[in-house]
């Protein structure tokens, strides 16, 4: 649920290239402030390869993700732009621990080497969008973001839907994008 009149804003492709034009910290067509630790989730669908996905908010309001060829980070339209038509992101925002959560994707991102389902939590070099964001919240002592008492030497997944659930995240806004 949305705390301001439970619509979504609705983006066009062609306004990408426009959008923040006026205020590169607000996600577009809100008055809502980009803050770091902020997570951008897509839901499942063909532009992210049925199972969702996830990217933050640094402090330099990129994004930063794990993506098929690599680490990641961008500016919000750009990333925006990697998702089809029709796709709805979903924008929560931790209760605590956003900022050291923020600057360890900026020091580690750099680091992915392979994007690849590697279900070993603390491996950092083959990585992909989920584990990348449930590390920087483990690695900064704020722990198991997902409640599902996952720790850093363990074997599991974790899929974008743990992050969406985690009780630290409140929703801040949706965004849908259509065919321009």
């Amino acid at each position: 649920m949305l705390p301001y009149n439970h619509t979504a804003i609705n983006l066009d492709y062609g306004d990408l290239g426009r959008i923040n034009a006026a205020d590169e910290n607000v996600y577009p067509g809100t008055n809502i402030t980009m803050e770091p630790g902020d997570i951008l989730y897509s839901a499942k669908g063909m532009s992210t390869f049925l199972v969702g996905h996830v990217g933050m908010v640094g402090h330099d309001q990129l994004i930063y993700h794990s993506h098929p060829k690599g680490g990641f980070y961008e500016k919000l339209p750009v990333y925006l732009s990697r998702h089809k038509f029709g796709t709805v992101l979903t924008v929560f925002r931790p209760v605590y621990g956003a900022s050291a959560a923020a600057q360890w994707v900026t020091d580690n991102v750099g680091r992915i080497q392979r994007y690849i389902f590697d279900p070993r939590l603390n491996t950092i070099s083959t990585n992909y969008c989920s584990k990348f964001l449930w590390q920087s919240f483990w690695y900064t002592g704020i722990g198991d973001i997902t409640g599902r008492h996952r720790h850093g030497k363990q074997w599991a997944w974790i899929y974008p839907f743990m992050i969406k659930k985690a009780e630290n995240l409140k929703q801040i806004a949706v965004m849908r994008l259509g065919k321009s």
